[in-house]
């Protein structure tokens, strides 16, 4: 799954060093999304919803138009933020937001993965 992410390793723990590899900030959950992740419900999406996240994540990168994306991005967290309990934090960024609610409305439900 392209937007399975791993928590940021604790600096103090001597584990490895996530500057060192050129990919590792794409790969790293904030502490705000983790936490949120930790209690939201997802359940309650409409099916309609997740038809168009699931959509806008298979296709963002051929959207050649970045303000189109960012538009649809913000709609659809406009729209899962009325669906959530709790609503995301606002430091979260939309796409992690469309992507972790998916995921986890799969695992609240018992879907097996996209």
């Amino acid at each position: 799954m392209p937007w399975q992410r791993q928590s940021a390793p604790d600096p103090d723990s001597g584990g490895p060093d996530p500057s060192r590899s050129p990919d590792a900030g794409a790969r790293l959950v904030t502490p705000d999304l983790l936490a949120w992740a930790n209690v939201v419900d997802a359940t309650r999406l409409s099916d309609k919803t997740v038809k168009a996240a699931e959509r806008f994540l298979r296709d963002y990168r051929r959207m050649t138009s970045l303000i189109a994306r960012r538009e649809i991005a913000l709609r659809l967290r406009a729209n899962i933020e009325t669906q959530v309990s709790p609503p995301p934090p606002p430091t979260v960024g939309s796409m992690d937001v469309i992507a972790t609610v998916l995921s986890l409305r799969r695992k609240q439900l018992g879907l097996p993965d996209g």
